[in-house]
C-alpha cells in the first residue's frame, strides 16, 4: 500500500475539518447556498420525471396496452384517452419538464457560483490580511511565489471541495436516492441488481481518491516552488541579463518544471484509472440489468416500456455517480489546496500586541537599550549585551562591518524583531508594552532599497499619512527635492509609477521615500544606508533632503558615509553584534582602532563583492603595481587554491594590480581565473619522499632538466614580467632552490617578497631538519621581508615549534585561517536531503577516502535517503577513477570527476566527507558543517596534526584510514547528520583581510627585511 495514501476515515475527517475551519465563510452565504440547493433539487426532480413520459408512448401508444388511471398516468390524459391524445400529453410535460429544468438550473449555477466566489473572495481577504500580521522574519523565511500560489489558485481550488464536497454531492445523492426510489416502484429485482455496483463504485472512489489528494499536494508543493523561481528571476531581471544568466535560469527553472510535470502526470494517470474502473464497474452494472430486465420482460414480469424507462433511470442514476467520481477527484486536489491555506492561517505571529498592551502617548524620541540580545536561530546569537541611550532630538550612527547587527538593531525599535533579552524602550516604555499600531505611526523608516508601490509619486508620498492634505504633500516633496523631478514627468505628482518605483532612478525613488517619512512628522527616524548605491551628484542632493529630514527629530542612522557620520551626535561601533566603541567622530578617530580602520575603508571604496576582504585606504606605492603569486606544485590542489583566493582578494581592493599566478600544479587550467588575473604553468613535478626529493610527473626528463626547466621559466617570468611583489607559497626556496635565481633577480628589480604558510606544517623536528637542510632558513633572511602564518599561533607556534626565532620572528605575522564568504548557489541544483559529500581533494591519494565512503553510503544511505555525492578529483588516475565511479553508482552514489563550483556544493552540504588539508579545513571552519575527517596516513603527519585539533574543538569528528574504516566512516556520518551545528571554533577567519594589510605594508616599504644578511641560522 502507498504510505503516503489516507484511508477514507482519513479523509472524511480532513473535509469536515476543512468545512469545520472555514465555515464562518460558508455561513455568511447560507441563503444563496439553501437557495442554489433548493433549486438543485427541483432540478433533479425535473430529471427523475423525464423519463416516465417514454413508458407512456411505449406502452399505451405503439403497444396499445390498456391504460390504467392511476396517479402516474391521469396527468398524460389531459387531451383524452386515444393514443395520439396520450402523446400529446406526453409531449406537453417533456415541454414542462423541460422549462422548469432549464430554469432550475440557471438559478443553481448563478446562485451556487456566486456564493463560491464570495467565499473565495472572503478567504483571500482574511488570509491577505492575516499575512500583514506576520512578522518580518516569517517573510524572509518564505518565498513569495509560493506565498503568491497560496493566495490566488490554492483558494480557488478551495472552493471545489467548499462547494462540490456541500452541494454537488449532496444534490446527487438526492438525484440517485429519487432515481432508486422510482426504479423500486418499477421493478425491485431489477433495481437490486442495478445497486450491486454502487458500493463497488464508493470503493474505487475511496481508493484512489486518497492517492490523488497525496499527488496533488506534492504537484502544489512543486508549483509552489516553480513560482517561486519564476517571481525571484523576474524581480531580478536586470541582474539575470547583465550576468547573462538566462540559459542557467531556464535550466533551473525547467528542472523544477520538469517535477511538477512529473507529478502532474501522475495525477492525471491516477484520475484515468479511476475513471476507467468506474466506467468498467457502471458498464458491468447496466449490462447485469438488461439481461436479466430482457427476461424479466420475456416472462411479462414486466412491459417493455417499463424496461426502457427502467434503463432511462440507470443510466440517469449512474450519472451522478460519474459525476460524484469527479467531486473526489476534485476534492483531493482541493483538501490538499486547502491544508497549505490553513498552514499560513495555523502560523500565529510571533509579534503580536500583548494582553494588557497601551496605546503609546506622543513619544519625545528618547530611544534605550537595556542589555539586549538576539538571534534569528538558537545558539548563534546576532546581538550580544547592547546598552545605549538615545536622547530625544539627537542623532546617532551605527557602525560597523557587514553582518555586524546594524539593521537588526535598527528594526528592533519599531518592534519589526523582539529582543531574546534584555529590552528596548522608547519613552520609558518597554516597546512590548505598546500596541504596535500606536507605535509603528510614530516612527519612520527610509531604507537603502526603497520600495515604492505602483501608485502616483503623491500616493506614494502619502502612503504612510493617508490623510495628508495636498499642501503638506507638496510641502514634503519639496522639501526632500521631489519636484526638482516630478514637475518635469508628464502627469507631475500624478504620474504612476511601475512596479517597485522601477521608473524612477534610485536617486528619484529615495527622494520620493524621503518625502513619505517627511510627511508622517514622526519624533523617531530610522535609516539604514539611506546613500548606499548612489552616485556623487545624487548623494549629494539626498544628503541635502535627509539634513531637513532629520532636523528636530530622534536619528537612528546605519550607514557606511562617513559624511553622514561626521555629523551626528554620538557613533556606535558593532563588531560581531557587540559594542566596541562609542563616543563623536573626533573621540573615536582619536581613541578607536576599529573605527579608524572601519574610516579608512569608507573613505576608500565601493561595495566590495561577498567573500573578498574589506576595502581599505590605499598605502603609498601600491596603485597600478604588479604581484607574482608562486606555488611550486603540492601534492594536490591545495597549494595553487590558497594562492589563487590570496590573489584574488588582493585584486578586489586593488584592481588595477596586474597580479600574475606562476604554478606547477597539474590541474591549473580547472581553476577560474578572475579578469585581471593570468597563470604561467610550469612543468608538473611529482613529489617522491617527504618534500625532500621530486621528479617530473609527466615528461620524460632528466631530473636535472626538468628543475632546470623550472627554474629558467621562473627567473624570465620576473625579469619579463617585473614584480613589485612575490608571494611565495610554502617552500620559500622552492623544490631543489629553484625559485632562488628568480628570487635574486627580484631583489636586483627592487621587487620584495612574502612567504606564505599553511597553519601547520609537519612535525616540528622534522620541519626544522629539512629547512636547515634544504635552505628555507637562509632564503627567509635573505630576501624575505615578510612571513604570513594563515593560521594562528594557538595551532603551531613558528617559533618555537620551527625555528623562526630573532629576526624572522620579527617578520611573522599570524593572519588567521582564510575564511570563506557567502557562496552563490544560483548554479547548485536543487538537492534532496540529506546532502553528504565526499571529496578527497585533487585525487592523488586515489580511493584512501572515498572507497570506504562508497562502502559507508551502502549501508547508510537507504536508510537516510537523500543526495550522496563524491568528487574523485583531478589529479586522480582514470582506471581508478572508473572502478569509484562503477562501485559508486551501484551505491547510489552520484559521482564527478570535477565540479567548477565545488565550494558551493559544500557549503550546503549537510555532512562533509573530506581529509583535513587546509582548505578544507577552512571550509569547515567557514560554513560551519556537521563533517567527518579521513586524516592522510602519511608521510606527512600535517594532516593528522590537524585532525586532532579539529576534533578535540568540538568541529569534525576524524576517523582513521584504516581496516575499519568503512564501519566508522558509517557511523561516523550517521552521528555527524544527527549532530547540531558545530561550534564557533577559537580561531580567526578574516586571513585574506590581514593577509592583504601584509602584502600592502611591504608594497609600501613599512615593512623590510633585515639589512644584515645571515649565511646560516
Amino acid at each position: 500500500m502507498n504510505p503516503g495514501a489516507s484511508t477514507p476515515k482519513d479523509r472524511a475527517g480532513r473535509g469536515r475539518m476543512v468545512i469545520h475551519r472555514f465555515r464562518r465563510d460558508i455561513r455568511k452565504r447560507r441563503g444563496a447556498l439553501g437557495a442554489g440547493t433548493a433549486f438543485a433539487v427541483i432540478y433533479a426532480l425535473a430529471r427523475v420525471a423525464e423519463p416516465w413520459p417514454l413508458k407512456v408512448v411505449f406502452d399505451q401508444v405503439l403497444f396499445h396496452r390498456p391504460t390504467e388511471y392511476n396517479w402516474l398516468i391521469r396527468p398524460f390524459t389531459v387531451f383524452g384517452t386515444t393514443p395520439l391524445a396520450l402523446l400529446g400529453g406526453a409531449a406537453l410535460i417533456l415541454a414542462v419538464l423541460a422549462v422548469i429544468r432549464g430554469v432550475a438550473y440557471q438559478w443553481q449555477d448563478y446562485l451556487l457560483s456566486r456564493a463560491a466566489q464570495e467565499i473565495v473572495y472572503g478567504i483571500r481577504t482574511r488570509l491577505y490580511r492575516h499575512l500583514h500580521r506576520l512578522p518580518l522574519s516569517f517573510h524572509q523565511s518564505r518565498s513569495t511565489g509560493d506565498t503568491l500560489m497560496r493566495l490566488t489558485s490554492d483558494i480557488v481550488l478551495l472552493r471545489d471541495v467548499l462547494i462540490d464536497s456541500i452541494v454537488n454531492l449532496s444534490t446527487g445523492i438526492v438525484l440517485i436516492i429519487l432515481m432508486l426510489v422510482v426504479m423500486t416502484l418499477v421493478d425491485p429485482v431489477l433495481t437490486l441488481a442495478a445497486g450491486v455496483v454502487m458500493p463497488l463504485v464508493i470503493i474505487i472512489s475511496s481508493f484512489y481518491g486518497g492517492r490523488i489528494r497525496v499527488n496533488a499536494k506534492r504537484q502544489r508543493r512543486r508549483e509552489g516552488q516553480t513560482a517561486a523561481i519564476m517571481h525571484e528571476a523576474l524581480a531580478g531581471m536586470s541582474v539575470v541579463q547583465l550576468h547573462t544568466a538566462e540559459e542557467r535560469e531556464q535550466e533551473r527553472y525547467h528542472d523544477l518544471n520538469r517535477r511538477s510535470l512529473k507529478q502532474g502526470i501522475k495525477g492525471a494517470r491516477l484520475e484515468a484509472k479511476m475513471n476507467r474502473s468506474i466506467e468498467l464497474a457502471l458498464a458491468a452494472g447496466t449490462i447485469v440489468v438488461l439481461w436479466v430486465g430482457t427476461l424479466r420482460a420475456i416472462h411479462g414480469a414486466l412491459t417493455p416500456g417499463e424496461l426502457i424507462v427502467f434503463i432511462s433511470y440507470l443510466r440517469a442514476a449512474y450519472r451522478p455517480l460519474r459525476r460524484a467520481s469527479k467531486t473526489v477527484q476534485r476534492s483531493a486536489k482541493a483538501l490538499s489546496a486547502a491544508e497549505r491555506i490553513l498552514d499560513l492561517l495555523d502560523t500565529e505571529p510571533d509579534l503580536q500586541d500583548l494582553p494588557g498592551a497601551i496605546e503609546a502617548p506622543p513619544l519625545t524620541g528618547r530611544i534605550a537599550f537595556d542589555d539586549v540580545h538576539f538571534a534569528y536561530r538558537p545558539d548563534e546569537p546576532v546581538l550580544e549585551s547592547i546598552t545605549l541611550e538615545v536622547q530625544p532630538g539627537s542623532s546617532i550612527a551605527i557602525v560597523g562591518a557587514t553582518g555586524s547587527g546594524k539593521s537588526t538593531l535598527l528594526r528592533m525599535i519599531p518592534r519589526l524583531f523582539d529582543a531574546t533579552a534584555g529590552r528596548v524602550t522608547v519613552d520609558g516604555h518597554d516597546v512590548r508594552d505598546v500596541t504596535l499600531h500606536s507605535l509603528r505611526r510614530q516612527v519612520a523608516l527610509v531604507e537603502q532599497d526603497s520600495v515604492l508601490f505602483g501608485l502616483s509619486i503623491a500616493e506614494n508620498i502619502r502612503y504612510g499619512h493617508p490623510d495628508a492634505s495636498d499642501e503638506e504633500v507638496a510641502a514634503a516633496a519639496a522639501a526632500a527635492g521631489v519636484d526638482e523631478f516630478a514637475s518635469r514627468l508628464p502627469e507631475g505628482y500624478d504620474t504612476v509609477v511601475s512596479e517597485r518605483g522601477a521608473s524612477l532612478s534610485g536617486g528619484q525613488r529615495q527622494r520620493v521615500a524621503i518625502a513619505r517619512a517627511l510627511v508622517r512628522e514622526c519624533p523617531v527616524l530610522l535609516l539604514d544606508e539611506p546613500s548606499s548605491g548612489l552616485d556623487p551628484v545624487t548623494r549629494q542632493e539626498v544628503f541635502d533632503a535627509l539634513t531637513v529630514l532629520m532636523h528636530g527629530r530622534t536619528t537612528v542612522l546605519v550607514t557606511h558615509d562617513l559624511r553622514l557620520v561626521r555629523d551626528c551626535d554620538q557613533i556606535i561601533v558593532l563588531d560581531a553584534g557587540r559594542v566596541v566603541a562609542q563616543g563623536d567622530h573626533d573621540t573615536l578617530l582619536r581613541d578607536s582602532s576599529r573605527f579608524r580602520s572601519l574610516a579608512a575603508e569608507f573613505e576608500g571604496a565601493g561595495r566590495r563583492p561577498p567573500g573578498a576582504p574589506e576595502r581599505r585606504a590605499k598605502p603609498r606605492g601600491v596603485a597600478g603595481q604588479r604581484i607574482l603569486f608562486y606555488s611550486h606544485n603540492g601534492v594536490g590542489l591545495g597549494h595553487l587554491q590558497r594562492q589563487l583566493d590570496l590573489a584574488t582578494a588582493f585584486h578586489a581592493r586593488h584592481p588595477e594590480t596586474a597580479i600574475l599566478m606562476v604554478t606547477g600544479s597539474h590541474a591549473a587550467g580547472m581553476f577560474e581565473y578572475p579578469p585581471g588575473i593570468d597563470y604561467v604553468k610550469l612543468p608538473s613535478l611529482a613529489m617522491v619522499d617527504r618534500y625532500r626529493t621530486w621528479r617530473a610527473r609527466d615528461l620524460p626528463l632528466a631530473h636535472a632538466d626538468i628543475m632546470s626547466l623550472r627554474a629558467e621559466l621562473l627567473e624570465e617570468t620576473v625579469r619579463r614580467f617585473r614584480p613589485d611583489l612575490l608571494v611565495a607559497d610554502f617552500l620559500p626556496a622552492g623544490p631543489h632552490g629553484e625559485l632562488l635565481g628568480a628570487l635574486a633577480e627580484l631583489e636586483r628589480g627592487g621587487g620584495r617578497a612574502v612567504a606564505g604558510f599553511r597553519d601547520v606544517i609537519d612535525e616540528p623536528p622534522f620541519v626544522r631538519e629539512l629547512w636547515e637542510a634544504n635552505g628555507t632558513y637562509e632564503a627567509l633572511h635573505r630576501y624575505y621581508a615578510a612571513i604570513c602564518v594563515y593560521g594562528d599561533r594557538s595551532i603551531a607556534d613558528f617559533a618555537t615549534d620551527y625555528g623562526l626565532t630573532g629576526a624572522l620572528a620579527d617578520r611573522t605575522h599570524y593572519c588567521g585561517y582564510l575564511g570563506r564568504g557567502a557562496q552563490s548557489d544560483i548554479d547548485v541544483p536543487l538537492l534532496e536531503r540529506p546532502f553528504v559529500i565526499a571529496t578527497s581533494g585533487g585525487g592523488a591519494d586515489g580511493g584512501l577516502l572515498l572507497e570506504p565512503f562508497v562502502h559507508a553510503a551502502a549501508a547508510v544511505r537507504p536508510g537516510r535517503g537523500g543526495t550522496w555525492m563524491m568528487v574523485t578529483g583531478p589529479l586522480m588516475d582514470g582506471v581508478e577513477h572508473d572502478r569509484l565511479a562503477a562501485m559508486g553508482a551501484a551505491a547510489g552514489i552520484t559521482v564527478r570527476r570535477v565540479i567548477p563550483n565545488l565550494r558551493a556544493h559544500v557549503a550546503l552540504a549537510d555532512c562533509l566527507v573530506a581529509m583535513p588539508g587546509y582548505n578544507t579545513t577552512c571550509d569547515l571552519l567557514s560554513f560551519r558543517l556537521p563533517a567527518v575527517i579521513v586524516p592522510r596516513r602519511g608521510p606527512s603527519q600535517e594532516q593528522a596534526l590537524r585532525a586532532a585539533r579539529l576534533h578535540a574543538w568540538g568541529v569534525a569528528q576524524a576517523v582513521t584510514a584504516d581496516a575499519g574504516c568503512a564501519d566508522h566512516l558509517g557511523a561516523a556520518i550517521t552521528a555527524a547528520l544527527d549532530r547540531p551545528r558545530p561550534p564557533v571554533a577559537p580561531v580567526p577567519l578574516d586571513g585574506l583581510a590581514r593577509a592583504v594589510d601584509v602584502f600592502e605594508q611591504v608594497l609600501a616599504g613599512t615593512l623590510t627585511k633585515e639589512d644584515h644578511v645571515p649565511t646560516s641560522t
